[in-house]
Parts: structure tokens; C-alpha cells; sequence
């Protein structure tokens, strides 16, 4: 009987080594995936940053190319941003040049005539409204009786799930 507990205890203690191995094996794994979370993190992070940098150093010389063109100082420039932000009106130099291209527009001539041509989709629709059947559409349209069913059934609403 003692062999027998003896055997039993050994095949017991075999079996808490393979679980304790297992449950090693799965938190080891995660310990992993939780670090190569963290690197993509940090990686994400330093992607970003170093986006960042780029955009503001655009910016600046993008505001510096802007201040050289317009011949402002600083102070003018500061005064002009205040007026945007109270809301002032345009200035006289802008109206000016609004007014300018208002009377250089000419409306294009009546006598022109527009070419419509309805799309491929607003085609088959209306012959489907006037009653054609897949098979009279796609002889008049010369396209494939699939090419028209698989519009349809993409043109179809979904349906509502219950």
C-alpha cells in the first residue's frame, strides 16, 4: 500500500511540475508582450515628438519667410495679429484689391452649350425607374448583366439587424 501512495505521490508531484512549468511559460510570454508594448509605446512616442519638432520648425520658417516678404517689424506684425483677433475690418489696401478683381471677372458666355452627360450609376437608376429589366439595361447600356446586378446590390440600404 505504501508503494502505492509512493507511485501516486510521484505522479502528483510530476504533474504540479508540468502546470508550474506551463503557468511559467504563459506569464514569461506575457512579461514579453508587455515589454514589446512598452518599445512600440516609447517608439510611438519618439515618432511623434520628432514629428512635432519638424512641424514647429516649419513654422518658424515659415513665419520668418512671411515676416522677411512682408517687410513688417515685429511690432507691426504683432499689431496686425490684434486686429484679427478684435475683429476689425479689412484694410483699405485689401478692399482695393477686392474691388479689382471683382471688374476683372467676365461671366462666361450664354451662348456656350453645356455638355451633360449623366454618370454610369445615375444611367442604370433611371433605367431601372423606367421599369427595364437587368437584362434590357445592360443590352442598352453594352455592359455585362453581372456588372448590373452587383450595382444593384451594392446600391441596396442594409438591413437593420434585430
Amino acid at each position: 500500500m505504501t508503494v502505492f501512495l509512493l507511485i501516486f505521490s510521484f505522479i502528483i508531484d510530476g504533474v504540479l511540475l508540468f502546470a508550474l512549468f506551463i503557468m511559467m511559460k504563459k506569464v514569461r510570454k506575457t512579461e514579453e508582450l508587455e515589454l514589446r508594448q512598452k518599445q512600440v509605446a516609447s517608439e510611438i512616442e519618439d515618432l511623434f515628438t520628432s514629428y512635432l519638432m519638424e512641424i514647429k520648425e516649419e513654422n518658424k520658417r515659415m513665419e520668418s519667410l512671411v515676416l522677411k516678404n512682408s517687410g513688417h517689424t515685429d511690432f507691426e506684425y504683432s499689431l496686425m495679429g490684434r486686429k484679427k483677433e478684435e475683429g476689425d475690418s479689412q484694410p483699405e489696401e485689401d478692399i482695393t484689391a477686392n474691388k479689382d478683381t471683382s471688374s476683372s471677372y467676365t461671366p462666361p458666355d450664354l451662348n456656350e452649350k453645356e455638355s451633360y452627360q449623366p454618370s454610369f450609376h445615375s444611367q442604370v437608376f433611371e433605367l431601372k425607374e423606367k421599369g427595364y429589366s437587368v437584362e434590357e439595361i445592360a443590352r442598352t447600356l453594352n455592359k455585362g448583366k453581372t456588372e448590373i446586378e452587383l450595382l444593384f446590390k451594392f446600391h441596396q440600404k442594409p438591413m437593420k439587424k434585430t
